[in-house]
């Protein structure tokens, strides 16, 4: 049985297209939109290699990115474009 302060302790769980969709609600251009899906994927793929603790940390990481106004990743030119 599951004690009440056994639950406060834990964090709700989410899937990994739900952290796409916060994120992505996060994103203040269609540059830093684009960047998500990769970063997501990302994280996605290192987090059975890596304690809960890291994975927490890369996802807070991406959003303060996000968030940071003074981030405007420039527009992928022809060099480098990045794809969805």
């Amino acid at each position: 049985m599951t004690r009440i302060s056994d639950l406060q302790d834990e964090l709700p769980s989410m899937t990994w297209t739900q952290l796409e969709t916060v994120m992505l609600s996060l994103a203040n251009s269609d540059t830093k939109k684009l960047i998500v899906t990769h970063l997501v994927e990302g994280t996605r793929k290192q987090a059975p290699f890596l304690p809960a603790e890291e994975v927490i940390r890369e996802i807070l990481c991406i959003g303060f990115a996000l968030m940071d106004q003074d981030f405007q990743p420039p527009v992928p030119g022809p060099k480098a474009p990045l794809r969805a």
